[in-house]
């Protein structure tokens, strides 16, 4: 296997990056990888060691920043008085370029990102979309509202159960759980190298608790939702920010068989949701989902089971005017077009 941790640009230019670091992980044959998910979590337990910074930007690969001044607006909303204790993370709406004309295909998501998202914006806040979202750190370690209010504090052992063996990850989750940074100075990327690669190891998840109870969570292809919905099931909101302009731009499937491929892949990841005990009618009985976001979850993740209910109603149209029938109420008429006295009675 390639060596999972590279570093690039080690010169820290003063205008540039300072270090760009490429991260690949091994997959096995007849062993389950988790997608998106597991490579997450990878990032997360990689970055924990080089950086361990307070908030996460995760943008996919065909994504670009449009608006230099997001991480500002995004700032804004996590640091504010009342959203560092309650918002967990920070959603930005998606838009393509290059799309088909009228998009047929309905890549834009105008009505779930313009419509629902402003809507959901006044309950817990908007679903995770999977890319264009500024994350908490702490709240991605599994830490809900309650423990920060309570101070409550979580022992070594519940620690190392949780997030692995390693010496060097857990004293970067202590050091996020109890909301202390590093400084520059504690910032020495050659010294973690050899520790990033060790936690970005394939086998370093197993018996832990990496895509149960902290991180990216495991048991549907659409992580990005389940892992949003458990989010908000433990009490956190989350905001939408539209910035002007747009702050992500990317590209979309053009052709009617990678689109029907790409919501396919969705309409399935959604529907698993439901089966799961992250289904949003626990999270409103047992946790602490509230009852309206709870009805906008189970709306998004059935949403692969509408096309039975439209394609019905159509046929039914049809059926009616090849029969010359009706199936709702007729009003009563007169010969000369009036409503009679039976009708009015």
């Amino acid at each position: 296997m390639a060596e999972p941790v590279i570093w690039k640009n080690k010169e820290s230019l003063v205008d540039g990056v300072p270090h760009l670091i490429y991260i690949s992980r091994e997959k096995r044959p007849k062993q389950p990888h988790h997608f998106k998910a597991g490579a997450m979590n990878v990032l997360t337990r990689v970055s924990g060691m080089i950086t361990n910074a307070p908030f996460t930007l995760n943008v996919d690969c065909d994504m670009f920043v449009n608006n230099p001044k997001i991480v500002q607006h995004a700032m804004c909303i996590l640091l504010d008085s009342k959203g560092e204790k309650e918002v967990a993370f920070v959603q930005c709406p998606q838009q393509f370029y290059a799309t088909l004309k009228d998009d047929p295909f309905g890549n834009q998501m105008v009505i779930l990102f313009k419509f629902a998202g402003a809507g959901l914006a006044g309950l817990q806040g908007p679903f995770y979309g999977g890319t264009n979202c500024f994350h908490r750190r702490k709240v991605i370690y599994g830490l809900s509202p309650d423990n920060i209010e309570k101070g409550t504090s979580i022992s070594q052992e519940e620690i190392k159960q949780k997030f692995g063996a390693s010496k060097e990850l857990i004293k970067s989750v202590v050091h996020t759980l109890e909301g202390r940074t590093y400084s520059p100075d504690d910032i020495n990327v050659s010294k973690n190298i050899e520790v990033a690669s060790q936690v970005a190891d394939y086998g370093y998840e197993y018996r832990t608790g990496w895509g149960d109870q902290v991180g990216w969570i495991y048991g549907s292809i659409t992580e990005d939702v389940l892992t949003g919905l458990s989010i908000h099931e433990k009490g956190w909101r989350s905001e939408f920010c539209l910035a002007d302009p747009i702050a992500f731009r990317g590209c979309a499937p053009i052709g009617g068989p990678n689109s029907m491929a790409q919501q396919k892949r969705w309409a399935t990841g959604m529907l698993e949701i439901f089966f799961t005990k992250h289904c949003p009618i626990f999270g409103t009985l047992f946790r602490k989902l509230s009852l309206r976001q709870c009805w906008a979850y189970m709306w998004i993740i059935n949403w692969g089971m509408s096309p039975v209910a439209e394609v019905c109603y159509a046929c039914l149209v049809a059926y009616c005017n090849i029969t010359n029938s009706n199936f709702l109420p007729q009003g009563c008429q007169s010969e000369h077009g009036g409503t009679t006295k039976e009708c009015q009675e």
